[in-house]
């Protein structure tokens, strides 16, 4: 019975850990080609190579001020693998892991409507970076 509920209790946190994607604009949802995905890379969380997941973002307006919006609960992994949000420039935020090794890098993106981009990160010579493709 304890291994039971061991499981139940993991796979609940597992389940909980990516959420579904996030509408991140006022009023009714709008067409793919109107707005900018943003999508996280998490393979197998066992594999050799680092996985993003997506913990918050600021949107830069033209007057140089700085809506920001951050995801998840302290001591929780609860980040979305994938926000949808208007055109614009951004500063996204991501939790890059691998095995025991974490980094926190952010990058600022000009993002167009019509596009997907999937968020991958990495760390060289000892800095974490993203990379968009």
């Amino acid at each position: 019975m304890k291994n039971v509920m061991t499981i139940i209790a993991t796979s609940m946190l597992c389940a909980c850990g990516f959420m579904t994607p996030s509408q991140q604009y006022a009023g009714d949802r709008l067409a793919v080609t109107d707005i900018a995905v943003l999508q996280s890379y998490v393979e197998n969380p066992l594999a050799d190579e680092y996985h993003a997941t997506i913990t918050g973002y600021a949107k830069i307006t033209a007057n140089g001020l700085r809506e920001q919006k951050d995801f998840g609960l302290p001591g929780f992994t609860d980040y979305p693998s994938e926000i949808n949000v208007l055109p614009g420039e951004y500063e996204v935020q991501v939790y890059c892991f691998k095995g025991f090794s974490s980094e926190r890098p952010k990058k600022t993106l000009m993002l167009q409507a019509g596009q997907k981009y999937l968020l991958k990160c990495g760390v060289k010579d000892g800095q974490a970076f993203i990379a968009v493709n």
